[in-house]
């Protein structure tokens, strides 16, 4: 996730402010926060100063009416005065049910209240973001230039949702009904935008820990032992859960020494080498590699030479520090590397298959010792609907014997991903462990 641009984000509490706070720790060059309670906006500005990581992070509050079609486009506009651009546009801003309506009872006002600020608010903020992007010069998906692949993006627009998006429930017809609409409306302008380099998403959380669903439960009786009853894991989402919807932005930081002889850092940046693997369902990014044992630092010859040499899947008589994000569902190939492999769980839940048929389930921080065994991993997170990271650090071996026969590097399909780099000529044969890998083949 490379976050580096502007971000107006609308909605000073709950989720918005989890969004915006994440946004700021995470890179973001200026965060502008929209509600129609000032005073909430300006304290969320407070948060994002004290987390943010861009040394030239900007961030500033305005009072915003989402339902008054002239307060949204006043906001976008001073946006656009401030930073210059809307990179991100994170719309938050609703109201809840909080006390239960039945349809034969629902006064038209109140009805009236939730289109307002659900729909219309969420309709007028999606057009100003569209008309603004549009306006604005395409910028690289990725700036730091990890990613060139990616082309370039006006802007990217997300709107929150619900689960009440897809689903209905007892006593909340106006609010189900508005959220409804609001995924009708992402969906729809997602395909209008396409053509001009914007992204459209929404995001549909369940019931989480905001202030809206804490009206709801003072108002609604018996509210919160319902909600907890019907999820599986007996408490309702806190808003930092849903802002970090994705794995979080990997900094890399380096130490050296100054002319006097003190430890300092050299300047951040996210790695020197990315690629796509597996069809482009995992990205690996080599945070270091070294070439040589044991090595050596003078000069900064090490870092010189990380930064120039992107490895291959191993270095001879070296080491390879490899930070792996594999998409929702991945599995990887059967494969052997020949190496000594250290792999730690960062994220996520993983499922190691040795190709004997044992398996092992590794959660955040398990750590697994692979001791050049043929294997592949499975991204079991939240039922493979969650994208996961393990970080690897492969060290080079002798050469190893197995039942009297010698043993080497099996990457069967994974080979092609890593053709062109050292100890890569060509695509491997089918052969052995990696390459009759039916099973990988149907699955991507």
């Amino acid at each position: 996730m490379d976050i580096s641009g502007n971000a107006l984000v609308i909605g000073g509490g709950g989720i918005g402010r989890a969004c915006a706070i994440l946004l700021a720790r995470e890179g973001a060059s200026g965060v502008m926060i929209g509600d129609l309670d000032l005073e909430a906006a300006r304290k969320v500005v407070d948060e994002c100063f004290a987390v943010a990581t861009n040394s030239g992070f900007r961030a500033e509050s305005a009072q915003v009416d989402v339902s008054k079609e002239d307060s949204v486009s006043n906001i976008f506009d001073r946006m656009v005065d401030v930073f210059g651009r809307v990179d991100y546009s994170v719309n938050c801003a609703g109201v809840g049910a909080e006390r239960p309506r039945d349809i034969s009872s629902l006064p038209l006002s109140e009805f009236q209240r939730f289109v307002d600020v659900n729909l219309t608010g969420a309709f007028l903020v999606m057009r100003q973001a569209s008309v603004a992007m549009r306006a604005q010069v395409p910028r690289p998906v990725s700036p730091s230039g990890a990613f060139p692949n990616r082309g370039t993006i006006r802007g990217v627009i997300v709107d929150l949702c619900s689960a009440a998006s897809m689903a209905a429930s007892n006593g909340i017809l106006p609010y189900t009904t508005t959220k409804h609409g609001q995924l009708g409306l992402t969906r729809n302008s997602a395909i209008d935008n396409a053509p001009y380099q914007i992204r459209v998403n929404c995001i549909c959380p369940s019931w989480t820990d905001t202030p809206m669903v804490r009206k709801a439960n003072e108002g609604i009786e018996g509210h919160a032992d319902f909600v907890n009853s019907k999820l599986p894991i007996g408490r309702i989402a806190i808003p930092e859960e849903v802002a970090d919807a994705g794995l979080p932005r990997v900094v890399r930081h380096i130490t050296t020494h100054n002319d006097e002889g003190k430890s300092m850092f050299l300047p951040i940046d996210v790695g020197d080498h990315h690629r796509e693997l597996v069809n482009k369902s995992a990205i690996a990014n080599i945070l270091y590699s070294t070439h040589e044992h044991p090595v050596n630092l003078n000069g900064d010859a090490d870092v010189k030479y990380a930064r120039e040499n992107e490895p291959g899947i191993t270095v001879k008589n070296g080491t390879v520090c490899r930070l792996i994000d594999f998409a929702p569902g991945t599995v990887s190939p059967l494969h052997r590397v020949k190496s000594i492999d250290y792999a730690v769980v960062i994220e996520g839940v993983f499922k190691m298959v040795l190709d004997s048929g044992e398996e092992r389930v590794l959660h955040r921080g398990d750590v697994a010792i692979n001791r050049s065994t043929a294997h592949r991993w499975i991204n079991v997170t939240g039922g493979g609907l969650l994208p996961a990271r393990i970080l690897f650090v492969l060290q080079d071996i002798r050469d190893l014997t197995i039942a009297g026969k010698n043993v080497d590097k099996d990457l069967g399909v994974l080979e092609k991903d890593y053709v062109g780099l050292p100890g890569h000529a060509g695509p491997a044969p089918l052969v052995g462990g990696g390459g009759n890998d039916e099973k990988f083949d149907s699955e991507f």
